[in-house]
């Protein structure tokens, strides 16, 4: 798995998130198109980290919620682990 750091602008990401069934970080189910962060997240990504902040054990639910009360900061920092030779 490799680390990767996202730095995200203000505002929503579009992306949803799951939460795996065997527990573990959740997951990136799909990027919007028109997403910010389009192509820098992956579907497939593990979200682990947010603002430096351990989300690895927190619900798909709960992550969301953190980005919200998020979003107007002027940037967020999204660190996720990605399979290696993922394009």
């Amino acid at each position: 798995m490799e680390v990767m750091h996202v730095f995200a602008p203000p505002g929503k990401l579009g992306i949803a998130l799951d939460t795996p069934d065997n527990s573990g970080a959740p997951i990136v189910h799909y990027v919007k198109e028109i997403s910010p962060i389009h192509g820098r997240v992956r579907a497939g990504d593990r979200l682990i980290a947010i603002d430096d902040e351990d989300v690895s054990y927190l619900t798909a639910v709960k992550i969301s919620k953190i980005l919200n009360r998020k979003s107007n900061q002027v940037t967020r920092k999204l660190t996720v682990l990605r399979a290696m030779g993922v394009a």
